[in-house]
């Protein structure tokens, strides 16, 4: 199995498939590449399409390196990983589409590395304009993480993603730590976003809140609300759609 060395000398799983232009696939906290692209079926079917389908697990996830020192988080550490498999595959150019923690990653790369051309942004929303650097919500994850005592954990959304990262039997010590690191937020680099970007939401997602507010605080931006709730939105027939529509759009 493929892995590339990110900067700081952690080792990172990646899948790369296919030919044409390149999309970058970044999945969401507790995900990895077959869990949010291959089931889904929005790998295949943008293979089906004719594009190059480059994803990885985040540090932390799935098969890649996990860590369990904050230090190893911090920062736009998750950023430069993905610009690290750029450099190491000779990508000139790229578009991304990730989902949660990938679409905040991959609006934030596109500020920092000329070769994204566009982000499709899955799972995020309004209340991506709430959430500053160090919010509560970080640190009662990584509380609820670590519990000895899942059954009491509420609400219901954070304890769906203790019920998950149980499922897949993951790391949740290396989870926690990345949820406690502190790192950039969309709403600390939402105005320097200048490429084009589709934001996907579900019609169930509270958490994320409606795409439309987000859309309209960056600078070239369309909203899209499916059915489903935060991880249904990757399901629905809808959302493929409308990655194939942006992308022909602007391939």
């Amino acid at each position: 199995m493929p892995h590339f060395t990110a900067a700081d000398g952690t080792s990172l799983y990646y899948d790369d498939q296919g030919e044409g232009t390149v999309v970058l696939l970044l999945h969401g906290f507790v995900g990895d590449v077959n869990i949010d692209w291959v089931r889904s079926g929005i790998l295949d079917r943008l293979l089906d399409e004719g594009y190059r389908t480059v994803g990885y697990d985040a540090r932390g996830h799935g098969l890649s390196d996990k860590p369990h020192d904050t230090e190893a988080y911090t920062g736009d550490v998750l950023t430069r990983d993905a610009t690290s498999l750029l450099d190491t595959l000779g990508v000139e150019a790229c578009f991304v589409v990730g989902f949660s923690m990938g679409a905040r990653t991959g609006l934030h790369l596109a500020t920092l590395d000329d070769r994204v051309r566009g982000v499709v942004a899955l799972g995020v929303g309004e209340s991506s304009l709430r959430l500053a650097e160090g919010a509560p919500g970080a640190g009662a994850l990584s509380d609820v993480l670590l519990t000895d005592d899942p059954d009491s954990i509420e609400p219901a959304a954070l304890r769906h993603y203790r019920e998950m990262a149980d499922a897949i039997h993951a790391d949740r010590v290396a989870l926690a730590a990345l949820m406690s690191a502190p790192k950039p937020e969309i709403i600390d680099f939402v105005d320097d976003v200048r490429v084009p970007v589709l934001i996907v939401t579900g019609s169930d997602d509270v958490g994320a809140g409606a795409p439309d507010p987000l859309a309209a605080r960056l600078a070239d931006a369309e909203a899209v609300t499916t059915a489903g709730d935060h991880a249904g939105v990757k399901d629905q027939r809808a959302t493929q759609e409308a990655i194939v529509e942006y992308l022909a759009k602007r391939s």
